[in-house]
């Protein structure tokens, strides 16, 4: 598969090793990483957005600096749902939110600011990355704005909670080029910097596993140097390859059993369906992706791509036939660039972890973020498309006006594309918003999310017509009768408030939230025999949760059991000693039976 660079021109030519040091190169990464921040700075008005609230906001992992150790011993949602079971094994990503958390509480301004930082730390360094592949300052200044810029990135950028994959590539890209340099010069400290990066990379997430295919892909096209001595085939080769690779093999086998021992199991799937299906969907996901990152418009949070059972001449035999044709096109042009061959890998083996889509769900394996790190080779191999432009005169140091004009041109469209298609990351309404008018099969938990950031905003109305809309289209969403019951509790329209979280009680009798707030509402009504029977059931689902115990003491007060009352008052205080309601109204109990 290694091919032969053009032949020399005065854009292409190979320049000495140490070029990376050069004016020109430095004003070109300094360019490359202003305009990503500049395209990206608007985002630093968004708020807290979808899993931020429950990842962040609503973490208590976040909340002290001693429940570091607990994130390296449990999946990466265990502060919010200690008891389930997930596929997400990121302690160092837990880390880097605590630290935002100290930095900036809940102003969102400075965690995007923080996700940002990230994203243009990649930049840069997928900058460094074209400038070893290509040897050619114009190719990096390429790449580089190509993948800064690139719109794909928006959900790993302009949301908190996709800040794992810059992360990653910040991580990713510098182990790559430690192993390069080590390649290159010798010295195991090279060596050893690439092997810890490699392990925060991991501990990051997970498809940093794949940094080893991409380091024998890049040692078997002798990037970047041939090993010594020259192997005799392509078995010895290969077998020599590995025994240079096989400390960051045996890094990896300890990373992946280590997850396998914190996330009780591999994975776990969230949808039942067989492997012949899950293959089916290959070609039909692997053609949305090469579209997305070709044409990056019309981006969404969500897809609702489904799985393939039935395969068919659109949703499987075309795909796989322009599946076909992207290959062979690649193959052939890699046998004439080496920096093609290099590129492939970047874009290639970074997808595989997300073909494992029996653990998102039907409807919910295809986002943009995947995209992130293929993304790179996708860069790399515009930016070798690009400098093949040899037409006009020559311009910024050498480089022709009509190559210049492309890689401007194409900047300034995706410049321009980035505030347009990250608009709905702007607010909880914006995403859901966005999300639920574009989504045919109108998914109730969606909907629900949107009438509810409706409400928070105080537009009950339209809220009312979602959550009508939801039950509707869906008359077991027992969730959204629990919600709108909610609004109307706030709003005091207290009969509509009993209609509805009497309806969510009796569908889902495991909602502690629709019985609770049926209690209260019962309570304000003056009904003390129905409000005290809900909020004694609500205690047996829920016997922790705050101010059960002291809404259940209110009642029992207004009915005269004063010892029944203290009772629920002290326990109260007893789980959450911080509840100064309930040491007054046990203060003001105990005065009470003092006097008789």
């Amino acid at each position: 598969m290694r091919g032969v660079e053009p032949g020399p021109s005065p854009e292409n030519a190979e320049v000495p090793r140490d070029f990376a040091t050069g004016p020109a190169v430095r004003l070109s990464a300094a360019l490359v990483c202003v305009l990503t921040f500049l395209a990206y700075i608007h985002t630093l008005r968004f708020q807290f957005v979808h899993d931020d609230r429950g990842q962040i906001i609503g973490n208590p992992a976040l909340r002290s600096w001693h429940a570091i150790p607990a994130y390296f011993t449990s999946q990466v949602w265990a502060g919010v749902a200690p008891s389930a079971l997930g596929n997400d094994y990121r302690p160092l990503f837990l880390l880097w939110l605590r630290v935002n958390a100290a930095l900036f509480r809940i102003h969102p301004a400075g965690w995007h600011l923080a996700t940002l930082a990230a994203h243009v730390a990649a930049t840069y360094f997928v900058f460094l990355l074209a400038c070893k592949v290509f040897q050619n300052w114009p190719a990096a200044m390429f790449c580089g704005l190509v993948f800064g810029l690139h719109p794909v990135h928006i959900e790993g950028v302009a949301w908190i909670s996709g800040a794992p994959e810059p992360l990653l590539a910040a991580l990713l890209i510098p182990a790559y080029l430690c192993w390069v340099r080590f390649r290159e010069n010798g010295g195991e400290l090279w060596r050893g910097a690439s092997l810890g990066l490699y392990a925060l990379a991991m501990l990051m997430k997970e498809t940093a596993v794949v940094l080893p295919l991409i380091l024998f892909a890049s040692q078997w096209l002798d990037f970047p140097r041939p090993l010594n001595p020259p192997p005799g085939g392509p078995a010895r080769k290969s077998l020599r390859i590995l025994t240079v690779l096989l400390p960051f093999l045996v890094l990896t086998a300890g990373y992946l059993a280590a997850r396998t021992v914190v996330l009780q199991g591999f994975s776990h799937p969230a949808a039942q369906v067989n492997w012949l299906t899950v293959v089916l969907t290959w070609p039909s996901l692997l053609m949305f992706y090469l579209k997305l990152l070709a044409w990056p418009v019309g981006l969404s949070p969500f897809y609702g791509l489904k799985f393939v059972s039935h395969p068919t001449l659109w949703n499987a035999v075309l795909p796989t036939l322009l599946l076909l044709l992207v290959s062979l096109g690649l193959w052939r042009w890699a046998k004439v660039s080496r920096a093609v061959a290099l590129a492939i890998p970047w874009l290639v083996f970074p997808l595989l972890p997300v073909l494992n889509i029996q653990v998102f769900g039907n409807g919910n394996f295809a986002h943009n973020r995947y995209l992130y790190v293929p993304s790179i080779g996708f860069a790399m191999l515009v930016a070798d498309a690009l400098r093949r432009i040899r037409y006009g005169k020559p311009v910024l140091g050498g480089v022709p006006s009509l190559q210049a004009a492309a890689c401007l041109g194409l900047a300034l469209v995706m410049g321009v594309a980035i505030p347009v298609e990250d608009r709905y990351y702007a607010n909880d309404t914006a995403f859901y918003g966005f999300a639920y008018t574009h989504d045919l099969d109108k998914d109730p938990v969606i909907g629900v999310d949107y009438a509810n950031s409706l409400a928070e905003q105080g537009d009950f109305g339209r809220a009312a017509a979602i959550y009508g809309e939801v039950i509707h289209a869906h008359p077991d969403a027992w969730n959204a009768y629990f919600n709108v019951g909610y609004m109307y509790y706030q709003m005091g329209r207290l009969d509509l408030a009993g209609r509805y979280l009497s309806r969510a009680a009796a569908g889902d009798p495991a909602n502690a939230g629709a019985v609770f707030y049926l209690g209260l509402t019962n309570l304000k009504l003056s009904r003390l025999d129905e409000a005290e029977a809900s909020l004694r059931r609500a205690l047996v689902l829920a016997p922790t949760k705050p101010t059960y115990h002291f809404a259940l003491g209110m009642v029992l007060k207004l009915k005269g059991d004063s010892a029944g009352a203290l009772a629920e008052f002290s326990k109260e205080l007893e789980l959450h000693p911080w509840q100064q309601a309930a040491a007054q109204q046990v203060a003001d109990i105990q005065k009470q039976m003092m006097r008789k």
